[in-house]
């Protein structure tokens, strides 16, 4: 009896064991079946959204492109029957929409108003540097890094860094010693940190004494100029220029607004330094960046798209010089 009574014993443990194993497999096939059915209707919610960024992407470069021609006087090759609609200046204003139970929100951004990163030399990335609040000391770190990744020879200058600084790093790696491709490469660049390029601190200064201006509002690999378009300059480059008055800024941009010709001259007074005021232009843009996002009624899943499109002098066409197929929500 008690032999009988230990093996009774011991089919229960055994029973209960199968028990909780059957219990946990089964709790983890259904878990396993509801991120399944999730990721399926994120990943259709995900191209639905998409699909309606890209609506509002075509309307904001076919808007953008009825305003070019306004300005240059040509005429749009498509009449349309209807009122002609609102044109969008590439000020990187965000616009609003609705398309196929979704909404997106589209900006156009001239790259031209920005500062070229491939083109700026020394005297002026020391006046961004300066104006962003670093010392002297740092400024000039940063200014002869920055050429020295861009220029095709090995010798550093006096204050820059080539291949022996980097390969000396915890994660070595080589210098470009070419172009940037990306204003994303100048992370990589000596003396640049995730703070000054995304502009999320004031560097251990006083918050009167230093602007919060990320770098990536600043610079352009797109713009091929030395030259900087008052036009479309956005208010991060404008705050750069009249050295964070924003005041000023202020007044830039409501000139140009009423007059779009009498903001040159204006702003070339008030920036006081001649050889950067010789670098300012008035014109028409011709290499703009489209930022789309979108989402679905009730969704959660965002969809981003960018592109950086270029119109030629003629204004025939357009052609597309880098696209971006997936960005960072915003």
């Amino acid at each position: 009896m008690r032999a009988l009574s230990s093996e009774r014993g011991v089919a229960l443990i055994m029973v209960l064991w199968i028990f909780m194993v059957l219990t946990v497999l089964v709790g983890e096939f259904s878990r396993g079946m509801r991120d399944d059915a999730t990721a399926t209707r994120n990943m259709a919610e995900e191209i639905q959204a998409r699909g309606v960024a890209m609506a509002g992407m075509n309307q904001a470069l076919y808007r953008f492109l009825r305003m070019r021609q306004e300005h240059t006087g040509q005429q749009p090759q498509i009449e349309d029957v209807t009122e002609a609609p609102e044109t969008w200046a590439p000020d990187g204003s965000w616009h609003e929409g609705a398309y196929s139970g979704g909404a997106w929100k589209v900006r156009v951004t001239d790259e031209g108003g920005k500062i070229g990163l491939n083109r700026a030399d020394e005297a002026l990335l020391r006046r961004v540097f300066d104006r962003l609040g670093l010392d002297r000391e740092r400024q000039e770190t940063v200014a002869d890094s920055i050429l020295d990744w861009r220029d095709s020879d090995d010798l550093h200058r006096v204050h820059g860094a080539e291949a022996e600084f980097y390969e000396k790093l915890p994660e070595p790696y080589a210098p470009k010693n070419g172009p940037f491709d990306s204003v994303d490469e100048l992370l990589m660049v000596r003396g640049i940190d995730r703070d000054l390029f995304f502009g999320t601190s004031a560097r251990g200064m006083e918050e009167s004494e230093a602007l919060r201006i990320p770098l990536k509002d600043i610079f352009s690999v797109f713009n091929r100029n030395a030259t900087i378009n008052v036009r479309t300059a956005p208010a991060a480059v404008l705050r750069v220029l009249l050295e964070g008055d924003e005041e000023e800024v202020e007044d830039i941009i409501a000139a140009r607004d009423e007059d779009p010709e009498g903001a040159l001259p204006l702003l070339r007074a008030k920036v006081g330094d001649a050889t950067v005021a010789r670098r300012l232009v008035d014109r028409d843009a011709s290499t703009v960046a489209i930022d789309a996002a979108a989402v679905m009624e009730n969704g959660h899943v965002q969809a981003r798209i960018g592109a950086v499109i270029e119109i030629p002098e003629d204004g025939d066409g357009f052609h597309i010089v880098r696209w971006y197929d997936r960005l960072p929500a915003v």
